[in-house]
């Protein structure tokens, strides 16, 4: 691992994270960046409810302003251990021993579970989102909307990243559980309006 990897993304700069990705090393990829641009989305959606609790005090509002912070968390976490799985997996492709196939695949099930765990966050915040359109003020419809747009390019590239790593993980129970999630991850998207 590299030093630079050592550091919560967090700790840096937008202009930081922003020339990391750009720096031609793998990571951070896809699946950080996704997850971290769905934080984005939490936060304007957490700015709404604040905005229209202090409009028209709603305890539900706040309610749901709450469980959005749990998911931000969560896609923060999923954003820093996307890229700890990938480098992971980058060490064990170039090792050579008798374990490195068995420790590939592990490593290969943890780059696809953990952009999984962030899309079923953001699975949640679009839940949220569309509750939050019901009870928000015509001003704040651009925020709503761009949190809205955010979370579905994030749902999007984060199953894309489950999509390619899903076609080197070998056959067997893992994958098996990662395509019923998968499967119930479709059906709950596709009930939110």
């Amino acid at each position: 691992m590299t030093e630079r990897h050592e550091d919560s993304l967090w700790e840096n700069s937008l202009l930081q994270f922003r020339n990391r990705v750009a720096a031609g090393s793998p990571t951070p990829g896809g699946g950080a960046v996704a997850a971290v641009a769905a934080t984005f989305a939490a936060a304007l959606l957490q700015m709404v409810c604040a905005i229209s609790t202090k409009r028209k005090p709603d305890g539900g509002m706040k309610a749901i302003a709450a469980k959005v912070k749990l998911c931000e968390e969560e896609l923060a976490r999923c954003a820093e251990e996307d890229i700890r799985a990938f480098d992971q997996y980058m060490a064990a492709r170039k090792a050579v021993t008798i374990s490195s196939t068995t420790e590939i695949q592990r490593c290969l099930a943890a780059c696809t579970e953990v952009p999984l765990d962030a899309a079923e966050e953001v699975a949640k915040l679009e839940a949220f989102a569309a509750e939050v359109a019901v009870n928000s003020p015509d001003f704040l419809s651009s925020d709503l909307a761009t949190a809205r747009h955010l979370l579905d390019a994030s749902r999007k590239a984060l199953l894309a990243n489950i999509k390619i790593n899903l076609t080197y993980l070998a056959d067997g129970e893992a994958k098996r559980a990662i395509l019923r999630r998968i499967d119930a991850l479709h059906r709950d998207t596709n009930t939110i309006g």
